[in-house]
């Protein structure tokens, strides 16, 4: 998982407050429901020596939104100084029940674990006057969640329907419609431009009309046309059923999660014989403080073994409290070492790949280096 999208958080001192509110099934009440959840959460952060700035900040988030949107999906919400800095829906809560800590660092572990089955889909049901684009989240556990939707309408003035006839007038409607069908489908290219740049999708699924799927496809530029797969579903006509698309793209999205997971174990293996993996919490420790890991190896189902101490600054991590203080200003503290890895990876713009559980790393944690560190 990239994790650019929280490198700032990374990188800004704390304290931080970490919000989890577990996934529920909304109802008349919902609203008051969460209400009452996050008051109770308010209290705990209170007592954890939470300032009052920040846990308001926080309350405008669980008490401000429109009943059940917060049910059906779990939510985190990272706030401090009185702002809120990080608030994103996420699967995988449901089961961990609302939390709430007050600590040095973001305590995202359990959203970036969450995430490591997902797949950022941006699907884009088209057909030849334009397209709906989505950003979507899939996961063959959770199913396909919606992150946004954005509806794209061509241009073009022409009519893109094929017109009856024939001679030399028929031939120009055709030429005018096809020209119609293109610069559509390059209307639909800009929002799925647009989509790609903000959201930072694994894949771009083109769904809907055949035709339309063409003309789309034939005005995408060489990196798009990288991510892209086409299924045989979808519909932006009335009626059309969602179920078989949300089955064709879950499918497509497994296919991608599969592939990636072995492409990160292939790629674990050849880098051990060229010193550029590590494994084991002091050599990843090690790897993260001098900026070398690309890419931090977790294991579904096991944390990482064991505290690290850790200052203000990223690369101050150590497991012994003077080697950290030496390397950063002010104290420092020790916090559990899946946290403190995934700050330092973060802020110094690594990624985190989760391995399904059964995989065998030392200490449940390895990683994937830039260049090799040590002897």
């Amino acid at each position: 998982m990239d994790l650019s999208r929280t490198r700032e958080l990374f990188e800004r001192p704390g304290p931080f407050a970490t919000v989890y509110l577990e996934a529920t099934n909304p109802g008349e009440n919902a609203a008051k429901q969460t209400e009452l959840r996050w008051r109770g959460l308010a209290d705990s952060l209170t007592e954890q020596g939470a300032d009052d700035k920040t846990v308001a900040a926080l309350g405008e988030v669980f008490t401000g939104t429109r009943p059940g949107e917060l049910d059906a999906y779990g939510r985190v919400v990272v706030a401090a100084g009185g702002e809120v800095l990080f608030d994103e829906a996420v699967e995988g809560v449901d089961r961990s029940g609302d939390v709430a800590t007050w600590s040095p660092l973001p305590e995202l572990g359990t959203y970036f674990r969450s995430q490591s089955g997902s797949v950022r889909v941006v699907l884009a049901v088209v057909d030849q006057t334009g397209g709906d684009v989505y950003q979507v989240v899939a996961s063959n556990v959770e199913g396909a969640r919606e992150v946004s939707e954005e509806t794209v309408r061509g241009t073009a003035v022409e009519s893109v329907h094929r017109p009856r006839g024939g001679g030399n007038a028929h031939k120009q409607h055709q030429r005018r419609h096809a020209e119609a069908s293109y610069q559509n489908g390059a209307d639909v290219v800009k929002g799925i431009r647009s989509a790609v740049t903000s959201f930072r999708p694994e894949m771009i699924v083109l769904a809907g009309e055949v035709k339309g799927r063409e003309v789309v496809r034939h005005e995408m530029p060489k990196d798009l046309l990288e991510l892209t797969h086409e299924i045989e579903a979808g519909s932006r006509a009335a009626g059309a059923s969602e179920d078989a698309l949300e089955d064709a793209l879950l499918t497509q999205a497994g296919l991608a999660a599969t592939a990636r997971e072995t492409s990160i174990r292939e790629r674990f293996q050849e880098a051990k014989a060229h010193n550029t993996a590590a494994e084991g919490l002091e050599a990843v420790m090690e790897a993260a403080r001098n900026g070398a890991v690309d890419t931090l190896l977790l294991v579904d189902g096991s944390h990482v073994e064991g505290e690290l101490w850790t200052g203000a600054t990223p690369e101050a991590i150590s497991t012994e409290r003077d080697r950290a203080a030496s390397l950063t200003d002010g104290e420092v503290v020790q916090r559990p070492a899946e946290q403190v890895l995934l700050r330092t990876t973060g802020a110094l713009g690594g990624s985190v790949a989760v391995l399904g559980a059964g995989a065998e790393l030392v200490d449940h944690v390895g990683a994937l280096l830039r260049f090799p560190v040590g002897g």
